[in-house]
Parts: structure tokens; C-alpha cells; sequence
């Protein structure tokens, strides 16, 4: 039709007359066929038509799912139009075989009328899209028409519903579930287009709901199939996107079902076509991103669907009229899904070639594997043997054979039980590990060989669960396991005397307490020899070897039963006693003494005499770690030693001096932990000018300890000791460095206020390398100038060698540090040694400076000091002032600086922090505003 006029009846009140008036007066003109998209309302649609001849018109509607449908007719002579004629209804909520033509759409004959004009007046109802290809056509046409439709549908179809079985019968055989989802597909699609198409009508002409139900639930299964065969074609699994489609099937089936109930609404009808035109981008964005992440088969299947994606997104825009109604579009919405589906099998078949050459090709694999795993089995180094569950013997390769002792020509080994070759218990103890969850096991053990001897392999169990039997890989390692028992014993012994070395008495000693209920051993005797040193210096280190191996073996023949010696030090030994009590260990103890005591070593012609100094210690005496058993032991020794040598010294916990020894170990632990957890604080104290006022601070760094447990402040006095004798004063310089370097970093305006710094170090990290070069590394790291910082040294350790003192106080001088000489006088050297070290500073021992102002010989000593040190141009300090009268005696001496409690007691670094200075100035500040105020 070329052209019609439209009116919308919203309430569906107006009759024909009263329509037909209204469209005269003032109707919508529409150009080409009527396309109202989704509508609840009721359509009057009027056109004429210009009769040619006498054949008989039909008015054909080429949309399956209008509703309703109802026509008049009238005459017209010029302009006068005659009285309306009702023609006839039709829609698909009547019966197919209602319909005055069978046709799959609705042809609706128009009345023979004697007039050259015919007025055409259609009312229209329908939930589905308002798309209406009208046309006119002769009663001749109209039969083609019919016959073209049906040979159409019946083409589409049948060709749909040969493909669906087709591809059914494959999988039957093949049981492919992406096939499944193909066969499915084609199945829905074939009821799909029956329903459109009018197979379905010719079916069940008496049933008008059916077509609408079964194309609504075939729709969505063919969305939903369709989707998931993609899927699985190119193998999307990724977590987002099966979300999105499990959530839009979701919304398909919720979307379908008020239809599949019989429920017809436009606005689902609508919602029905936004879902087609959603699932349809959502195909074409999984297949892009196929063919992004190049998953096979996703090009081909992006070339062979691109029809489907575009007609599902064309067609829903063209029903909501967004898009124009092409009628060429229409043709090609009914043959190309059909093609598609066509290609799609051949893509299906092409897919299903290639797993059936890949199979081929798995088969052939599997082919050659089992050949390289038979030619591995009889030429692989290591045993295989195969066996059952039971142990009995299926098959073994040459190399047990060999490992065996036995050859081909021998007896074979089938049938032989594995727990004939190693122990039954070993054989038991691996197959109870093994099971379908856990098929793999391994371990050493022990097999005989023909000949009866033992050899040591590593035994690894492969359940083959298939064939439900054990296979075995045999590895000899008796040569490894001979090695493993030397390195065993070395690592156990002393290299030099053969005895038990510090390791391994550790080892014995924390066993035997660990289980006081089956203690080992009893008590602990600690030997050192006396008088050892002086073979070394007189012999040199060859003969004082021998010595200690003849003395080692020597001891080994007097030694109790059961007992052990063992070489804990270069001239120390310790011994293990078992089962005996006191006074008998005291009697072994002796026993020794005199065997060392009767030794005689001769080297050279020359003989030498040993003594030894032996400490006892009984094991159950509280004593609960090796570490504190050795330390008291060894302290017993010392006592003996003390006491005069050659003697034994049993320990007792009540022995003053064994109870400092125990206070300075329990500082071990404390100590370790003061350096990882910070438990240290740095303190200062002030120097005071005494001669000329100085700008800016200086003081002395001293060190605190804070007892976590208490909060108690520390002086070093308690631990330095301690620290000294287990080697922890190195470390506990490092962290004073290290923390008093960062903190003057971290604080600038202290530092730029700051004169000098003075820093104890001990005489170790003085003679240690790393030390001087943490020194330079740190103030090159916090770019510190090293004129502030002034390391202090012990007269004692300056003057002891006095040319290495000489070296490290010049390598420190050389990288701009300051250098003083602390307690100066407390050994009272000479003063001639002064001439020989480079120093800045004179500390002078404060021995003469309590009550300096009463005693003139110390008044006298100081002056001296004093004078001598400022002729090789250095300063001094007085330490421990504690009065104001001996400050003043001080300054008459000349004495350039003091420090003492009575100038300042120590405090905390923190004190002269930053923050806390400008907090400070603040308040300060605040209550001069407060006192104007």
C-alpha cells in the first residue's frame, strides 16, 4: 500500500462510522505499510483503492500475530462514500481453521462492490508489534501466494528439523555436550520458525494458543542453547562472563514465562524483544573477546554467525520502530538463521574432525610412550620391579637383576615375595601409606642381595591403581649412605683426638635432661688442664697436638663404663657419667686426676707434666639446659683452678661466686633481647666550660638499660661485665652508634646547636676494622660533621700497645673525629707515652677528684696533669664533681672543662629532642603572654 491514514482508539470506544469520520477529518497520513511498534491501544487504519477490472481483491496482512482484526468496505462514487460494509475478522485468538484461507498469516477477501473505488477500513488489536505489511492482491495471487508460503515454510523447517536429527544421531554416538548444545539449538529453532511459519496451524488448527506459547518457549530455549553453545566452542569459562549468562538466562526465562502461561501483554511482548536484542549483543561480544584471547574456531564462528548477530540486533530495533521496516530484512530473517545453522554444522563437524585426529593422535603418543617406556624399564640405571598389592613379584628390569647379584641365565625373580628381599616391616610399613588418594611413597631401607649382603637403596612405590599393582624403583645409596655415616662421625667428633666433639656433648647433655624420668647420665665432670700452654710456646703447635691425642687416648682406658669423653676447647674435655651416685662420681673424678697427673709427654728427648683442674656437676641439681650445665661446670673447673690446680671442685649453688657467674649468664638472654627490642636508652650528661664560656652543647653519651618488666633504669656497671665476657660489646657499640647517629639526624636544630658529643667505645670495636668503617659509613650516610663527636678511650687499652693505639687513634683523626684519653692516671703510666699518641682531650681518673679541694697531693697530681697537657696543646676534663668547692678548685687549677652530678645527673637523649625544644619555647612563650596579660 502506498499510503494509509492511521487513528489511535486509546479506550477502544469508537464504532467503524465514527472511526472512519474521524480519519476523514483528521487522521495521520502514513507513508508505506503501518508500523506502531508495542501498543495496548486499538488501530483504525483506512486506505482506498483504485479497482481495475472485475477479478476479485483480497486484502493480505503479512503478520502471524495480530490479535484482532476486523474489515469494512464501502463504495465510493466520486466523493459521496456509501454506508460501511462489514467484511469479515480474523486474528490468532480464533482458530486456524477458522480463517477463510490457510494461509500462516491472514488474507482477508474484499467483497465484489460495483464501484471503481473501494474504501478499506481496518480495526486492529494485538499484543505483539504493530508491523503491518499490507498488500492487495487478485484471487489468482492470492493461491500463489498460499503456495509459495507453505512450500517456504515447509523448506525451512524440514531443512531445520533434518539438521536437528542429524546432528542428534551424531550425538548419540559421540555424547559431545557442545554437539548437545547444537542438536538442542536446532530443535528449539525448528519449533521456533513451525510456530511462525504455520506448521503448527496445519498441526493443531483448534488451538490458536499454541503457536504463541511454543514460540515464546522456543525462543528462549534457542537464546539460551544458542549462547551456550558459543560458550563451549570457545571455551570461555571465565567467572565474570558466566555470571552474566547465567544472569541473563535467568532474565530470559522469567521474561518467557507469562507467555508460555497464556499470558499476552504488549509490554512483555516488549520486554520479550529487548531481551532477543540483548542476547544478541552479548553473543557478539563473547565472540569478539573469542577472538581477542585467539580461541579456536572463534573467526570462522564470527563470520559464519555474523547474520544471526545481526538480525538479532536489526530485527527488535525494526519491531520497537527505531529502525525502518525493509522488507528485504524480513526475507532474510527467515533464511539466513537456516544458512547459518547449515555452516554452523559444518564449523561442528570441522571441530570434531579435529578431536578425532587428536585422539588418533593421543592414541599414536600413547603408542610411543609405552615403546620408550619399555625400552626405559630395560635399559634405565636404576631397578624397576612391578608386584602386586601382596608383594608378589610380576616383573623386574636387568639393573635389579644386577643390584642383586643375579643374571638373566639365574632364576627369574616372578612370583618371589618382595619381603624376601628386605624386611618385613619396611615392606609394611611403606604399603600402609599408600592409597588412591596418596599413590606415591618412598623411603630407605635395607635389601640382601643374592649373596646375602646387606645394601642400603631408596625405595620408591608407585600405585598403579589401573592395573592394580605396585611399581618400584629400587636406587642403590649404600655408597652415599656409607659417606652420609662418615660425615655423621665427623661432624660428631673431633677432627684431632677422635673423641666426641663440644657438638655432640651438647646433643648427649640436653637429651639426658630433657627426660629426667630416663636420664642417661648422672653427672657432668668439666676437665682443664693446667700447665698445657707452656708445651705449645716451648714446642709450638705440632706437639701440643700430639700431646692432646696421646692424652685423649690415654684417658679413653681409665674412663668407667659407660661413660663419655669428649673435647669441648682447645685444653678442655669434658666427661658423661652414667648411673652413679656422688660420692662415686667424685671417685671417678679423682681417678682422672691422678691419670693425668701420672701422664708423661715427651717430645724431643724433653718431658712435660700435666695437671688438670676438674669441676663435678650433678645433672639433677636444677640444672635443666646443656648451655647453664657446661657454664657451671666450667665454673666449678675455675674454683678448682683458684684453689690451687690439680684438684676437683664440686659445683654448689650457694657459692658466692657461682651465684655472680649465674646473675652475669642470665644477662645473656637479657642482653640479646636489649639489642632486637630496643630495650637500650641512651642518657647524657653535660660538660661544663670551667675557663671560657662555650656556645652550644656538650656532652657525654652514657648507656641505660630499662628492665622491661619493671621499667627500671640500669646503669652499665651491672651488665658491662657480662657483656664483655660473651662477647656482646660489640655488638652494644654498633647500636649505640647506629642510634645516636640516626636520632642527631633526625634532629637538625639540636645538632646545629650541638659543640661536642663525647662516645665511650670498647677496646674491641676499637681494634675492630667494621667499627671505623661503620664510623665513616654513618656519617657519610647522615652527613654529620665529625669535628662534633669525640670517641673516648681507657688509658688501659691506649697505653697496652701503644704502636696499634697509635694507628686506629690516627684512623680515627683522619676522618675528623676527636679522640680523648678517659681515667687518665688510674694506672698512673708515664707521661712520656702521651708524646706518642694523637689526642684531643685528657680525661682525668676521678679518683683524684673526690675531695680534690681537701687533699693537696691529689691538688698537686691534677696541676701536673693539667700543665703537662696543656703543653702538647690538649684539653682537659675533671670527672665525678660532686661539690661546688671542688668545682671552684678546679677552676683554679686550670682545669678546662667538669662533669659530674653536682653540674647535672644524667638524662634521657630524648630531652634534647626537636620537638620537645620548640614544645618548650612554646609554653615559655605562652606564659610571658599570660604574665603581660
Amino acid at each position: 500500500m502506498p499510503h494509509s491514514q492511521l487513528l489511535e482508539d486509546r479506550d477502544a470506544r469508537l464504532s467503524a462510522v465514527q472511526a472512519m469520520a474521524q480519519l476523514r477529518s483528521g487522521g495521520v497520513l502514513q507513508q508505506g505499510n503501518p508500523r506502531l511498534g508495542y501498543s495496548g491501544s486499538t488501530w483504525w487504519i483506512a486506505f482506498s483503492i483504485d479497482k481495475q477490472g472485475g477479478d476479485a481483491l483480497s486484502l493480505v496482512i503479512d503478520n502471524p500475530f495480530i490479535d484482532n482484526v476486523q474489515l469494512w468496505v464501502s463504495a465510493s462514487e466520486s466523493s459521496e462514500p456509501v454506508a460501511l460494509l462489514a467484511a469479515g475478522q480474523a486474528g490468532d485468538l480464533q482458530p486456524f481453521s477458522a480463517r477463510s484461507e490457510p494461509y500462516p498469516n491472514f488474507i482477508l477477501p474484499l467483497p465484489a462492490l460495483q464501484a471503481e473505488r473501494i474504501d478499506v477500513l481496518l480495526r486492529i488489536q494485538s499484543s505483539s508489534a504493530l508491523n503491518l505489511p499490507l498488500a492487495i492482491v487478485s484471487a489468482t495471487s492470492s493461491k500463489q501466494l498460499l503456495v509459495r508460503s507453505w512450500l517456504k515454510s515447509g523448506l525451512i523447517c524440514g531443512a531445520l528439523l533434518i539438521m536437528a536429527l542429524f546432528h542428534l544421531a551424531k550425538f548419540s554416538t559421540l555424547r559431545n555436550r557442545q554437539l548437545g548444545y547444537y542438536c538442542a539449538t536446532l530443535l528449539s529453532a525448528t519449533v521456533y520458525y513451525s510456530a511462525i511459519l504455520g506448521p503448527i496451524n496445519l498441526l493443531w488448527p483448534h488451538y490458536p494458543a499454541l503457536p504463541t506459547i511454543l514460540l515464546n518457549l522456543a525462543g528462549a530455549a534457542t537464546l539460551i542453547f544458542s549462547t551456550l553453545f558459543i560458550c563451549n566452542l570457545l571455551v570461555l569459562r571465565e567467572p565474570l562472563l558466566l555470571y552474566l549468562r547465567n544472569s541473563l538466562f535467568i532474565v530470559i526465562g522469567l521474561c518467557a514465562a507469562p507467555a508460555v502461561l497464556g499470558i499476552n501483554d504488549y509490554r512483555q511482548q516488549q520486554l520479550i524483544n529487548v531481551i532477543f536484542l540483548l542476547n544478541g549483543l552479548f553473543q557478539l561480544s563473547i565472540t569478539l573477546y573469542g577472538v581477542k584471547q585467539r580461541r579456536p574456531f572463534a573467526k570462522p564462528l564470527l563470520l559464519l554467525w555474523s547474520a544471526v548477530f545481526l538480525l538479532m540486533i536489526i530485527l527488535p530495533l525494526s519491531r520497537m520502530g527505531v529502525l525502518p521496516n525493509v522488507p528485504l530484512l524480513n526475507e532474510l530473517s527467515i533464511y539466513l538463521p537456516a544458512i547459518s545453522f547449515f555452516m554452523f554444522g559444518i564449523l561442528s563437524a570441522m571441530q570434531l574432525e579435529q578431536v578425532r585426529i587428536d585422539l588418533l593422535g593421543s592414541q599414536q603418543q600413547a603408542i610411543g610412550n609405552l615403546q620408550r617406556y619399555q625400552a626405559l624399564f630395560n635399559n634405565a640405571a636404576e631397578g624397576i620391579v612391578r608386584c602386586t598389592r601382596e608383594g608378589a613379584i610380576l616383573e623386574a628390569n636387568p639393573s635389579f637383576m644386577r643390584l642383586l647379584g643375579r643374571t638373566t641365565r639365574q632364576a627369574s625373580l616372578v612370583g618371589l615375595p618382595v619381603q624376601s628381599l628386605l624386611k618385613a616391616a619396611d615392606w609394611n610399613h611403606l604399603l600402609l601409606q599408600l592409597s588412591d588418594s596418596h599413590p606415591t611413597v618412598c623411603g630407605e631401607c635395607e635389601i640382601h642381595d643374592h649373596h646375602g649382603n646387606a645394601l642400603w637403596v631408596y625405595l620408591s612405590l608407585y600405585l598403579l591403581a589401573d592395573q592394580d599393582s605396585i611399581e618400584a624403583i629400587v636406587v642403590d645409596i649404600s655408597e652415599r649412605h656409607a659417606h652420609q655415616e662418615h660425615l655423621q662421625t665427623l661432624a660428631s667428633h673431633d677432627s684431632l683426638t677422635g673423641l666426641l666433639n663440644r657438638r655432640e656433648l651438647e646433643r648427649l647433655l640436653q637429651e639426658s635432661l630433657s627426660h629426667p624420668e630416663r636420664r642417661r647420665y648422672s653427672h657432668l665432670l668439666y676437665l682443664d688442664l693446667d700447665q698445657f700452654k707452656q708445651v705449645n710456646d716451648l714446642c709450638g703447635h705440632s706437639a701440643g697436638d700430639q700431646l692432646l691425642r696421646q692424652l685423649a687416648l690415654h684417658l679413653q682406658h681409665h674412663l668407667p663404663r659407660h661413660a663419655e669423653l669428649a673435647r669441648i676447647g682447645g685444653d678442655e674435655f669434658a666427661v658423661l657419667l652414667r648411673e652413679v651416685d656422688t660420692a662415686a662420681a667424685m671417685a671417678h673424678a679423682e681417678h682422672l686426676r691422678a691419670c693425668v697427673e701420672q701422664f708423661v709427654f715427651t717430645w724431643q728427648g724433653r718431658p712435660f707434666r700435666l695437671y688438670v683442674s676438674i669441676g663435678l656437676l650433678e645433672l639433677d641439681s636444677g640444672v635443666s639446659d646443656w648451655e647453664t650445665a657446661l657454664n657451671w661446670a666450667d665454673n666449678a673447673s675455675q674454683r678448682a683452678k683458684n684453689h690451687g690446680r690439680n684438684r676437683v671442685h664440686r659445683f654448689n649453688q650457694a657459692d658466692g661466686a657461682l651465684l655472680e657467674h649465674q646473675r652475669q649468664l642470665q644477662w645473656i638472654t637479657r642482653l640479646r633481647a636489649a639489642i632486637e627490642q630496643q630495650h637500650f636508652e641512651l642518657f647524657f650528661q653535660p660538660v661544663l666550660p670551667l675557663q671560657h664560656a662555650q656556645e652550644g652543647w656538650h656532652y657525654e653519651i652514657l648507656l641505660r638499660y630499662r628492665d622491661p618488666q619493671t621499667g627500671e633504669w640500669i646503669a652499665p656497671g651491672q651488665f658491662l661485665a657480662a657483656a664483655e665476657r660473651y662477647g656482646f660489646l660489640g655488638a652494644i657499640d654498633r647500636w649505640v652508634i647506629r642510634r645516636l647517629f640516626d636520632w642527631m639526624a633526625q634532629n637538625p636544630q639540636h645538632l646545629q646547636q650541638l659543640a661536642q658529643v663525647n662516645l665511650n667505645l670498647s677496646a674491641s670495636s676499637l681494634l675492630d676494622s667494621e667499627v671505623h668503617q661503620l664510623l665513616k659509613d654513618m656519617l657519610a650516610r647522615q652527613q654529620l660533621p665529625a669535628s662534633k663527636l669525640c670517641i673516648e678511650v681507657t688509658e688501659m687499652v691506649a697505653l697496652g700497645e701503644l704502636g696499634v693505639s697509635s694507628e686506629w687513634i690516627a684512623q680515627l683523626r683522619a676522618q675528623g673525629l676527636k679522640v680523648a684519653l678517659d681515667d687518665f692516671g688510674s694506672g698512673f703510666a708515664s707521661y712520656a707515652y702521651l708524646r706518642h699518641l694523637p689526642l684531643d682531650l685528657l680525661k682525668i681518673d676521678g679518683s683524684f677528684i673526690s675531695g680534690i679541694e681537701h687533699d693537696p697531693i691529689n691538688q698537686t697530681m691534677v696541676r701536673s696533669m693539667q700543665q703537662i697537657a696543656e703543653q702538647l696543646g690538649l684539653k682537659t676534663v675533671a670527672e665525678f664533681v660532686e661539690t661546688q668547692a671542688t668545682l671552684n678548685c678546679l677552676r683554679e687549677l686550670g682545669i678546662d672543662f667538669a662533669q659530674g652530678y653536682f653540674i647535672d645527673q644524667p638524662r634521657p637523649l630524648e630531652y634534647l629532642a626537636d620537638a620537645r625544644a620548640s614544645a618548650q619555647a612554646v609554653a615559655l612563650a605562652a606564659g610571658s603572654s599570660q604574665a603581660i596579660d
